[in-house]
C-alpha cells in the first residue's frame, strides 16, 4: 500500500469513528464519512467493502485480543486449580480485572464504540462473549472451593458475572479518567471478593 494509499485509509477511519461515535452504526452514513474525509464513494469502497467492514478497522483489533487475552487467564488459572487457593484465586481476579481495565483506556476509543455504538453489528455480543467465559469460570470455581454445600444458582452466577462487566461498561459509557475508573474498579473488586468469602464459606 502506498504512503498516500495507508493516508487515505487512516482518515477514512477517524471520519468513520467521529460519525459511528455521533450517529451510532445504523444511522452512521458512508457518504458522510466520504465526504468528511474528503474522499469519493468509489474510492472509500475500495478500502473499505461495507459499512460493517470499516467497524471492523475501528474495533477488531483490540477487541479480539483483549477476548484471547482474557480466555488464556482463565484457561491458566483452570489448569492451575488443583494448586490454587483462595488468595491465589483473589490475586488472579485482582491482576485480571486490573489489566482489563488499563487494556480498555488504552484502546478507549475502540471500547467505547463497542460498548455504546455497536447495535447492529456483530459487535453488539461482544459483551456477552466475556460473560460467558466469566460465568464458566464461575462454575468451575465454585466447584473447587465450594465447601457450604450450598448450591449457587446458576441464574445468580450469571448476573453476577454481567455485573462485572457492567461495571467496566459504566466507566467508559460515563467517560470516567482513568484514575476514577481504577477507584471505581477496587471498590467493585473488594465487594466482589467479600461476597466470594460469604457465599463459599473461605477463610480470607
Amino acid at each position: 500500500m502506498s504512503v498516500n494509499s495507508q493516508m487515505t485509509r487512516t482518515r477514512i477511519l477517524e471520519c468513520a469513528k467521529q460519525e459511528f461515535m455521533e450517529c451510532g452504526y445504523q444511522s452512521a452514513n458512508m457518504r458522510r464519512i466520504a465526504q468528511a474525509a474528503d474522499v469519493t464513494t468509489g474510492a472509500m469502497y475500495n478500502h473499505f467493502s461495507n459499512k460493517a467492514v470499516l467497524f471492523d478497522g475501528l474495533v477488531q483489533a483490540p477487541a479480539e485480543e483483549m477476548l484471547d487475552r482474557f480466555r488464556d487467564i482463565h484457561t491458566e488459572a483452570k489448569a492451575a486449580l488443583s494448586k490454587l487457593t483462595f488468595v491465589h484465586m483473589r490475586e488472579t481476579a485482582y491482576s485480571g480485572t486490573d489489566w482489563m481495565l488499563e487494556y480498555v483506556y488504552a484502546h478507549l476509543e475502540a471500547f467505547r464504540l463497542i460498548f455504546c455504538r455497536s447495535e447492529g453489528t456483530r459487535w453488539a455480543s461482544y459483551l456477552e462473549e466475556l460473560i460467558a467465559v466469566e460465568e464458566h469460570a464461575y462454575h468451575v470455581y465454585c466447584d473447587a472451593f465450594g465447601k457450604s454445600g450450598r448450591r449457587i444458582e446458576d441464574m445468580f452466577l450469571h448476573i453476577n458475572a454481567t455485573s462485572r462487566f457492567q461495571y467496566l461498561v459504566e466507566c467508559v459509557s460515563h467517560d470516567l479518567p482513568y484514575e476514577q475508573a481504577v477507584a471505581v474498579l477496587d471498590s467493585a473488586k473488594r465487594f466482589s471478593m467479600a461476597g466470594w468469602q460469604e457465599f463459599l464459606r473461605l477463610a480470607p
